[in-house]
């Protein structure tokens, strides 16, 4: 099981950029702890005094994505509006893909780097991110099995996450977030309509 980390310190937040930065250029296989350290000033071996490994290094990169969403997420209590909720949860995965576009480029490459509890963790966030679409989207939307909301939940989480990988040109087009926002919206109206 992956053990809660303590608040991090300015060291660990310099290791953690360094890293996202290597591996986002050169891949995870390809970045030694050793380029790590010379990237932040220190040796290898003090590496080990903020991160048990390179795993740890990269699963607190998700990690921190991972919060980072969901605090921009509007927590609903129970006698939210669904659709304010959902519109919520749209616009922050809108403003997450935008901002946190370097860490969701190493997550799209690099997840299937990890293994054994690494990987599930990882894994379980993910699901839980999925989760909560399909509660959103079920609250919205009747008449849609549970399979039709879960891949409709991967299609727009897909849709925003993939802004990571486009040209910088196109990451640059005038009104990008509201216009990527009402992609999602539609997408989500078209769900809505009857099942064929």
């Amino acid at each position: 099981m992956v053990s809660p980390r303590l608040p991090l310190v300015r060291r660990d937040q310099q290791i953690l950029q360094a890293s996202a930065e290597l591996f986002l250029e050169r891949g995870f296989h390809n970045v030694r702890l050793e380029d790590i350290g010379a990237a932040v000033g220190i040796t290898a071996p003090a590496i080990y005094r903020h991160f048990a490994n390179k795993d740890e290094i990269l699963v607190t990169l998700f990690d921190q994505a991972m919060d980072h969403l969901l605090l921009l997420v509007h927590e609903a209590g129970p006698d939210a509006d669904p659709h304010a909720a959902l519109d919520a949860l749209v616009t922050a995965q809108v403003d997450f893909a935008l901002t946190d576009r370097q860490v969701v480029s190493v997550y799209a490459r690099e997840a299937r780097s990890l293994e054994g509890t690494w990987r599930r963790h990882v894994s379980r966030r993910h699901r839980e991110q999925v989760d909560r679409w399909c509660a959103a989207l079920s609250a919205c939307i009747s008449g849609r099995t549970d399979a039709e909301l879960h891949s409709a939940a991967h299609a727009c989480i897909g849709m925003t996450l993939s802004v990571a990988q486009w040209p910088k040109e196109a990451r640059q087009t005038p009104g990008l977030r509201d216009m990527l926002t009402a992609m999602v919206h539609g997408a989500i109206a078209a769900l809505d309509d009857e099942p064929q």
